[in-house]
């Protein structure tokens, strides 16, 4: 075998009985012990060996998968109307399938395995990883699985054990991809049209068995009676079973004459019923896409000779090719990575100049800000020093000509007031300026002013001491 293989099924806790034989059948406990290797459900393996167990892409153990299946399904309850119309509750039933399996071989026997180079045994590794990281990205959110290889069989394989536990009823048909095509087709259209068996036929009821006669007091009469019913047991057990062998040949009759309506009914239809074709179409597309991700990539062919009649020379050539071109591939995926990931440290190479740059310009916009403000409060400090120095010259401009106004007599005082020639403006703002709110120049000058009002009092009166406080009124004001 060098072509793809992967088998999807769902399975229920009631034995039933696997398509196409007679007398093999399948349950929930049957798959999780056969996937374990239970002695019970691997008889059909010669010499069967520990299963090895897959513990990455988030899978659990076949134990831990099994108690949380039986646990889950324990604890559903499903509400169902009955015949009266009435609600009631109860568990799911038996057939209803709670479990999704699959199956993925590998064309390389378990024995060539075994022996096999490292390379060989890589490449099947490889395949596993690529089919698992398939299933599990075809999986919903709050599917949980456990996965096993075995290699105590014809080909290697693994198995594939998952339980819907995000869906309210654990419903394994909603992770298989031809069972919701079919439900889908169903939900649009309808159920699809079944062609109706032949009416059974009405079986003859069996004769009631004869009662027991009463007891007597009499042996001799008890042992008649008991003689009697005897001999009428015996004569209903041949009615019973004549009754029997007439059912059971009308049964057989009726089966035999069914399934020939049957066949001729399918033969008249000449056609599958439409979510059959549903469900065959989605399980085609399934096994198209997994030779995408799956098969191609790992050198497995899509279909094995027999579908397309090869000889054995053109399937050969045809496994070689798949090979090179898997090799092919895995070379350009290879190649794929390092471009990605030379472009990845390129962009990190990039976003780190950019942040560098960003950082760099947002220092430099900071050291601007500084500097402006720095610059501001300069400006600002200058004013201020170049108001004080034109303050301070009015201050001193006004003093000096109260100073000549002394001296030339057009500054005096009579009865305490000061009477001026002219006031400086300087003057007038600082009277005009309540003492609370002047400037430092103006109270320094408000204390010569008033200095040079004490000198002019106390040279112009008779009593020195007697002088009264300065206070110019405005100009030429008394003062």
């Amino acid at each position: 075998m060098a072509y793809q293989f992967v088998h999807i099924q769902t399975y229920c806790p009631k034995l039933m009985q696997v398509s196409g034989t007679k007398d093999q059948f399948n349950s929930t406990e049957q798959v999780f012990g056969e996937a374990a290797r239970d002695p019970h459900y691997s008889k059909h393996v010669e010499g069967p060996q520990r299963p090895i167990a897959v513990k990455n892409f988030g899978a659990v153990s076949v134990a831990e998968l099994r108690r949380l299946h039986d646990e889950r399904r324990a604890e559903i309850r499903e509400i169902v109307r009955g015949s009266g119309g009435k609600r009631y509750q109860r568990r799911l039933k038996s057939d209803f399938p709670t479990l999704y399996t699959e199956i993925h071989s590998h064309p390389m026997t378990a024995e060539e395995y075994k022996t096999a180079s490292p390379e060989a045994q890589a490449q099947v590794g490889a395949w596993a990883n690529t089919a698992l990281k398939d299933f599990v990205s075809r999986m919903p959110e709050g599917v949980r699985f456990a996965a096993v290889v075995h290699l105590d069989e014809a080909h290697v394989h693994f198995h594939i054990l998952a339980v819907n536990m995000a869906d309210p009823k654990m419903s394994a048909n909603k992770l298989h991809v031809g069972k919701i095509a079919a439900e889908k087709w169903r939900q649009e259209n309808g159920s699809s049209t079944t062609l109706e068996a032949l009416p059974r036929p009405k079986l003859t009821t069996r004769p009631n068995k004869p009662r027991k006669p009463k007891p007597s007091k009499n042996r001799a009469t008890q042992a008649k009676r008991d003689a009697a019913h005897a001999v009428a047991v015996s004569a209903w057990e041949a009615d019973c079973a004549e009754v029997e062998i007439a059912n059971a040949t009308a049964v057989a009759e009726w089966e035999v004459e069914n399934a020939v309506h049957l066949q001729a009914g399918r033969k008249a239809r000449k056609a599958k019923v439409e979510d059959v074709d549903a469900y065959q179409s989605a399980m085609v597309a399934f096994q198209d896409r997994y030779f995408e991700a799956v098969g191609k990539p790992c050198g497995l062919l899509r279909n094995g000779p027999g579908t397309e009649r090869l000889s054995t020379k053109q399937y050969a050539a045809r496994k070689t090719r798949a090979r090179e071109i898997a090799d092919q591939d895995a070379a350009l995926r290879a190649m794929a990575e390092r471009n990605a990931e030379e472009a990845k440290r390129l962009k990190d190479s990039a976003d780190r100049l950019n942040a560098d740059r960003q950082a760099l310009e947002a220092a430099q916009n900071a050291h601007e800000k500084r500097v402006m403000a720095q610059e501001d409060e300069l400006r600002t400090r200058e004013q201020k020093v170049e108001a004080m120095e034109q303050e301070m010259a009015h201050g001193i401009e006004a003093i000096g000509d109260l100073v000549v106004q002394a001296e030339t007599g057009e500054f005096s005082i009579e009865n305490g007031k000061a009477s001026l020639a002219r006031m400086p403006q300087f003057i007038e703002r600082l009277l005009g300026t309540a003492e609370e709110k002047r400037s430092p120049v103006q109270s320094l000058f408000a204390k010569v002013v008033g200095l040079l009002h004490w000198v002019v009092s106390a040279r112009g009166a008779e009593n020195p001491s007697e002088r009264a406080e300065s206070d110019i009124r405005g100009s030429n004001a008394e003062w």
